[in-house]
């Protein structure tokens, strides 16, 4: 390991960044949503986020150009988040989950199948089960 990657390492410049709240976004009401974590594995801190919510959500979130929201009456909102840098999902207190959207994220969502079912992404730590 050189100089300028011990340099980085120790000041934090390889970590992801975490995902902002963004100025707007579009609102899409679902009758489901929750959000559940799960470790990667015993042997790591990683955490997947898993998001269950209604199928229909799909159509909004494969053509996010814009971030997104889903919202429920009962439930904290997920906002999808178009990003260009990798980032890490977040759960800010006062506006929900937020969830990074980076073009490759865009690309799994654009390509998952229309209806119920339950997708493990590849670019993020993220599971989407649609009912």
């Amino acid at each position: 390991m050189g100089i300028l990657e011990r340099a980085r390492q120790l000041f934090g410049f390889n970590q992801p960044r975490l995902t902002e709240v963004p100025d707007q976004v579009v609102e899409v009401v679902v009758d489901t949503l929750d959000v559940h974590t799960a470790n990667l594995s015993p042997d790591t801190d990683e955490k997947l986020v898993i998001v269950t919510t209604n199928a229909f959500a799909l159509t909004e979130l494969s053509r996010i150009d814009d971030p997104v929201t889903l919202t429920h009456a009962t439930r904290r909102p997920v906002t999808f988040v178009p990003v260009k840098r990798t980032a890490v999902p977040v759960l800010d207190p006062n506006h929900g989950w937020l969830i990074p959207v980076t073009p490759d994220t865009a690309e799994e969502l654009a390509a998952l199948p229309e209806g119920p079912g339950e997708h493990e992404f590849s670019s993020l730590h993220l599971g989407l089960i649609l009912v």
